[in-house]
């Protein structure tokens, strides 16, 4: 029973983020654009877990954005690097540091950010609007520094809940290790 209301916790927290899109909350934006909320919960869980399921989770965060959006370019890609890159790192739970959390979402949202960018700079049929492209670069910008800001504090709280999770399920499969 247990197992299952940590798995049910892990799904909650996951529908968190298009609810966190689509509220967009005012207190939490810096010149009308919002943080990049999926980093959020990418990071942590791809570092307690590893980098293959920071793929799927980076494919399947990037579905669902991309079902929230109506355009013609995807999310999956940055998602996708920074789900394998988060899950490369080896972070142990004595030496994770609340600001390492914002300098490595900031750098996922850069990379997000350019990804998706590129993407429209590429497939787009009217580059004579080029210098309409600026305000992109502002909004990339301001995302990454507004998610760098607030990493510490949603990253540091949903890792301390991932690892406890995990800590629990492998109590849960294997009761006599200690």
């Amino acid at each position: 029973m247990r197992l299952r209301s940590k798995l049910n916790f892990s799904v909650l927290s996951f529908l968190i983020i298009p609810i966190m899109i689509f509220w967009n909350p005012q207190f939490l934006s810096l010149m009308g654009v919002q943080p990049y909320w999926p980093l959020f919960w990418l990071l942590p869980w791809a570092i307690i877990y590893g980098p293959m399921n920071g793929l799927f989770s980076g494919i399947f965060l990037g579905l669902v954005l991309d079902a929230l959006n109506n355009d013609y370019h995807s999310q999956i890609p940055g998602l996708v690097i920074c789900g394998i890159w988060f899950g490369r790192l080896s972070v142990s739970r004595d030496s994770i540091n609340k600001f390492k959390f914002g300098l490595l979402t900031s750098m996922g949202t850069l990379i997000c950010g350019l990804v998706y960018f590129s993407q429209i700079i590429l497939f787009s049929s009217n580059l004579k609007s080029f210098y309409l492209f600026s305000f992109a670069i502002k909004n990339i910008f301001s995302q990454v520094f507004l998610t760098g800001i607030l990493a510490p504090i949603f990253c540091s709280w949903l890792f301390l809940l991932f690892d406890n999770r995990k800590l629990e399920v492998n109590k849960f499969r294997n009761p006599t290790s200690t």
